[in-house]
């Protein structure tokens, strides 16, 4: 028998989707990892646990030991930061153990919902190899009505939800633009200033305008729009729009 493998990314869709995969295939039958990442919110371990406390599924964590989990650690090895092609993060991060994990016939559960299926598309159009089950899209399922879900099983909502953000990335998510690292830099300060301090050293900027690059060391707290600028969730493709604000 094939295996099925759940991506679980600590967040609202992907533990849904998990739940989900157990209901449609058997949760023995199932195998939920995680890709660690080190900036994520410290909270998510506490999310994964009462997942596997209320579901009864356990959830496998892998980690990049080259670069320890950080993304940090991605940047400041490549020299880089982004491009228009998306974020080393991901890639070195995610998409590299995914593809050290699978094996050929595996059945892949990824937890876009039904507004990603341009990402889905877009997974399908980069990863022929992949036999991927879009459990959510397929089940016309939205973000919100995982979020619901969460809430009625009582796990508890992860942080970055309750402040505002719509999905459960790392703490300063690169792909973000100014709007959204003005959120950052007032929710978490500290995040904010490792990341100006980053790329200044790296020599590049996270966000830019019509004029060029805007450092984050100089962005104007009032620059951006918040909803407009929130970076997409981080899962196995990563896009990163340039943002003009």
């Amino acid at each position: 028998m094939s295996r099925i493998i759940c991506w679980f990314s600590n967040g609202a869709a992907s533990a849904y989707a998990t739940y989900l995969a157990a209901n449609k295939y058997g949760a023995e039958n199932i195998t939920a990892v995680c890709c660690h990442v080190e900036e994520e919110h410290y909270s998510n371990k506490n999310f994964r646990d009462q997942f596997e406390l209320k579901t009864g599924i356990k959830v496998t964590v892998i980690k990049n030991e080259k670069y320890d989990g950080s993304i940090y650690n991605v940047f400041n090895s490549a020299k880089f930061i982004k491009g228009v092609k998306g974020a080393p993060c991901t890639s070195r991060l995610k998409k590299d153990l995914r593809k050290q994990y699978q094996k050929p016939g595996d059945i892949q559960i990824f937890g876009y919902t039904i507004e990603e299926q341009n990402r889905a598309d877009r997974f399908i159009d980069a990863n022929n190899e992949v036999e991927e089950d879009f459990i959510l899209i397929d089940q016309e399922i939205t973000k919100k009505d995982c979020i619901d879900w969460v809430e009625k099983t009582g796990l508890p909502v992860p942080i970055m939800y309750k402040l505002g953000y719509p999905n459960n990335n790392c703490i300063g998510c690169v792909k973000g633009g100014m709007g959204y690292w003005n959120a950052i830099r007032k929710d978490f300060p500290e995040n904010f200033k490792r990341m100006a301090e980053l790329e200044r050293v790296i020599g590049h900027s996270v966000c830019k305008d019509k004029n060029g690059p805007v450092y984050l060391d100089e962005l104007d707290p009032s620059r951006g729009n918040f909803e407009r600028d929130v970076p997409g969730d981080c899962g196995f493709t990563c896009e990163a729009p340039e943002k003009n604000q």
